[in-house]
């Protein structure tokens, strides 16, 4: 018989591969008897996740004889339902196994599985939603791609860890509520520094006194001419709403330059009974969304691949993203899924330009990775399931003690996690091989709670803060 490889050898890399022991504990290079190859009727099998730590393998036939290469080892074949094609039994010395040719789908290369780890059946962890209610569906099986925990690493990037301080008021807003000129927030430390000035402050009341003091998220559109502020009725509140700014057509009413007290001045007299003209035509300008839960409130996100917002409604082992109405500034869509039985979802969410979505969570005072560490996650939400995997990379130095906000620049290709006084970014293209001049990180003279940051096509990047709520800007488009 003239020489015959079945399987990865046929074509490109294959995305399949389940990692199996060597099977006589020889040297993949080893050559095998061949004892019986037959075709086999087609079959759901899988293989357990706990076995993943493990090979599977190519198949070389030479005559009576077969070779076996290592397939490409990928962790997301945990979530593979295979179907079965051919079954061989090999021999070495008097030992006799047999493999089975299996795989994921109909036009993919062959893979061949030592029979004793294939269980029949579909794959229990195979990403699956339900319908339980109108628009929410519950995801089954876990949201999070297996991975090795030993392999992963943190690049020991500069320490600019800004400790928890005191939140306090701005001097200016402890005068007065009704601001009338910018403040600043400065740069005092890191190798990346950028100031940012008032572009607008925001409502504190609107019905009654402070409800609109809670800001906890901020989308800018892509062109800088609206943005939507998700924030919760009160400090550790899971009711809140979210707003949406004309930012174009409040600019007409001075309130980023010369009357920059008349959208707080307006907002109170709304809730005082007390409107005047312009006070109607610049509350014009201002959508407010209906009351909903919006768990912490600290994730609302957009997505420029399909132009949609989303947020995490509930973080922790059991969790949920949602899809926001741009229309009716209320929840349309509702995944419910969990990661896995030992980690949890993080309470800050961004996308790419490429539809990719990221969280990150700091590493607390138990577990195998360094205190104040940083891990992050990457991955898809769909219209039905979500999926993410661990960058395999993260960082040994997390900006600060409290996860505020998450944030991508499309302008620069990076990813910006904020702490209170504190912004570490790093380049989405090296994500998982980062270098310790790819790390930028500022910290800033201030008192203010960091609530969110959010930039435009162009990179303008805008931070919101709370004591009193407003929006800044960057100085210069390059942070």
């Amino acid at each position: 018989m003239n020489s015959k490889v079945i399987g990865g050898l046929i074509g490109s890399a294959l995305v399949l591969g389940l990692s199996l022991p060597a099977i006589t504990g020889q040297a993949a290079t080893k050559t095998y008897q061949v004892k019986k190859l037959t075709k086999t009727a087609h079959h759901h099998y899988y293989v357990p996740t706990k076995n993943f730590s493990q090979h599977s393998w190519y198949l070389g036939l030479h005559g009576k004889h077969a070779t076996l290469k290592h397939a490409h080892s990928l962790a997301k074949t945990a979530r593979n339902t295979y179907t079965s094609n051919k079954q061989i039994k090999l021999k070495t010395g008097k030992k006799t196994f047999k493999l089975l040719g299996v795989k994921p789908s109909a036009h993919a290369a062959v893979v061949w599985i030592n029979t004793k780890y294939l269980h029949s059946g579909k794959n229990p962890n195979r990403i699956r939603s339900t319908r339980t209610t109108n628009g929410h569906y519950t995801q089954h099986g876990d949201a999070l791609d297996w991975f090795n925990s030993r392999h992963f690493k943190t690049l020991s990037n500069a320490d600019y860890y800004v400790t928890t301080y005191p939140f306090a008021r701005s001097s200016d807003y402890q005068q007065s509520a009704y601001q009338k000129a910018p403040s600043t927030i400065k740069a005092v430390a890191g190798n990346h520094l950028a100031s940012f000035k008032t572009l607008t402050y925001l409502p504190i009341t609107m019905r009654t006194t402070g409800d609109y003091s809670n800001p906890q998220s901020i989308v800018m559109t892509p062109h800088g001419q609206g943005m939507y502020i998700m924030q919760t009725t009160h400090s550790y509140s899971t009711t809140g709403r979210v707003v949406y700014y004309n930012l174009a057509g409040l600019k007409k009413y001075g309130i980023t330059s010369t009357h920059m007290d008349r959208l707080r001045r307006a907002t109170h007299n709304h809730a005082t009974n007390n409107l005047t003209a312009t006070d109607r035509e610049i509350l014009a300008q201002v959508k407010v969304g209906p009351q909903f839960n919006t768990g912490h409130g600290q994730s609302l996100a957009y997505n420029p691949h399909n132009r949609q917002l989303w947020f995490i409604g509930h973080g922790g082992k059991h969790a949920n993203v949602q899809r926001l109405s741009k229309t009716t500034l209320k929840p349309i869509r509702k995944i419910s899924f969990h990661l896995n039985n030992h980690l949890k979802v993080g309470s800050v969410l961004t996308f790419d330009q490429h539809g990719t979505a990221y969280f990150y969570s700091q590493t607390a005072t138990v577990g195998k990775s360094p205190k104040r560490s940083v891990k992050l996650f990457a991955g898809k939400i769909g219209a039905k399931t979500v999926r993410f995997h661990l960058i395999m990379q993260g960082l040994r130095y997390s900006p600060g003690t409290i996860t505020q906000a998450m944030s991508y620049n499309p302008h620069r290709n990076r990813l910006y996690l904020v702490s209170n006084g504190s912004i570490t970014s790093l380049p989405v293209a090296h994500l998982g091989h980062l270098k310790h001049g790819n790390i930028e990180s500022t910290m800033f003279q201030t008192t203010r709670e960091f609530e969110g940051l959010s930039f435009t096509t162009n990179g303008q990047a805008n931070l919101l803060v709370n004591r009193g709520a407003e929006v800044l800007k960057a100085t210069s488009n390059d942070f």
